[in-house]
């Protein structure tokens, strides 16, 4: 009888250890779902926080062939998380150029009068200096000869 009851209480001893460990790791795993939770609600205030939504470009015309005379490209451009702070062009032969124009937004930008091809790279930032960068199919113009 001395024997069945030591080994009785030792059955118990684990049985109590053993369901404390399940307890404790129940509690941790609850905690780190919770912080899991808080961490994941903070990533997402920094992460629009940090979305700036420059502004928007848009050209009437993306890039074919014209001749010389009364055309153009209409470039409208819509503001992002802040107010527009300046517009700029450039005809360029290559696709990367440095906007140096300045414009009005909603300016009918006239084709170049020089035979060739052209790319209209258009700049436009806000009053922060957040920029966003718009690219042209390239336009052929057959110039008058």
């Amino acid at each position: 009888m001395k024997k069945n009851e030591n080994g009785f209480v030792a059955i118990s001893v684990i049985y109590s250890v053993f369901i404390l460990f399940i307890i404790i790791m129940l509690m941790i795993m609850y905690s780190y779902i919770a912080d899991r939770k808080n961490t994941n609600e903070i990533k997402k205030d920094m992460r629009d926080s940090f979305n700036v939504q420059t502004p928007h470009i848009s050209l009437s015309r993306v890039g074919q062939e014209y001749s010389t005379g009364n055309n153009y490209v209409n470039v409208v451009v819509s503001k992002g998380k802040y107010d527009i702070g300046s517009l700029k062009y450039i005809w360029s032969p290559r696709q990367y150029a440095i906007p140096e124009t300045s414009f009005t937004n909603g300016d009918a930008i006239p084709l170049p009068l020089v035979k060739g091809s052209y790319y209209l790279v258009v700049q436009a930032c806000d009053i922060y200096g957040n920029c966003s960068v718009t690219i042209s199919k390239r336009f052929v113009v057959a110039g008058s000869e």
